[in-house]
């Protein structure tokens, strides 16, 4: 929606004028925005990352990511941290951790008002209407086969990106944004549940823990999560 006391821009430079409004929102933000939210590995935390884009007026679908890059690109290049390395959500699963890439998360929620469909398979909750958009709601548990868990405090839903697709995948906590890359050991040195190797581009050790890191588009656009009617079977 178009703001009538917002600066107009011709077109070619309305790309231009989208990254200083979103700079002057950030800035905006930045002073209003309280109480630390660094992650441990640096940089701000998902749900930090999630106020400081609301106390900017950054709701619209895809904005997250862009304010995510807007820092990243102030402290070294887009969606890089300050070392050039990509950054990722790091999150927990049944008795794993993994992450995926942050450039791919347009948004972390908790998980409110889903609206069920009919004859699909349990590990589809629903859809859910967030930031504008419809999105389909998958619980990541059931999609894997891991055993069900109810819903706690730190449920979060990963709206997740890849090429046309978008997706709500259920997690069960978000504990940090960082960059796994630069502390990335081999993939054959680290053990690698065999419900997430078919998803898992690597497998990382961080601080003495293995973080499976999951692909996005093996996720969205596995023949499995597109086989979601219950009389496929």
């Amino acid at each position: 929606m178009s703001n009538p006391s917002s600066p107009s821009y011709p077109p070619d430079d309305q790309s231009t004028g989208r990254r200083a409004s979103m700079a002057d929102a950030l800035q905006r933000a930045l002073r209003t925005l309280r109480g630390g939210g660094a992650a441990p590995g640096g940089g701000l935390s998902p749900d930090a990352l999630n106020d400081l884009a609301r106390s900017a007026g950054l709701t619209e679908p895809g904005q997250l990511a862009d304010l995510s890059r807007l820092l990243d690109a102030s402290s070294g290049g887009v969606g890089l941290n300050g070392a050039g390395v990509p950054q990722q959500i790091v999150f927990a699963l049944h008795d794993a951790e993994c992450a995926l890439p942050a450039e791919a998360v347009q948004g972390v929620e908790r998980l409110t008002d889903v609206t069920p469909v009919p004859n699909t398979l349990s590990w589809v909750l629903g859809v859910v209407q967030l930031r504008g958009a419809i999105f389909s709601v998958v619980d990541l548990r059931g999609f894997l086969g891991l055993p069900s868990a109810p819903l706690t405090p730190r449920s979060r839903l990963l709206l997740v990106t890849a090429r046309e697709m978008a997706m709500g995948l259920l997690v069960d906590g978000v504990t940090e944004m960082r960059s796994l890359d630069d502390l990335a050991a081999p993939t054959y040195d680290l053990p690698m549940p065999a419900w997430a190797a078919p998803y898992a581009d690597r497998a990382v050790s961080v601080e003495g823990r293995t973080v499976v890191v999951l692909d996005p588009e093996r996720l969205l656009y596995a023949d499995k999560m597109h086989r979601y009617r219950a009389d496929f079977g």
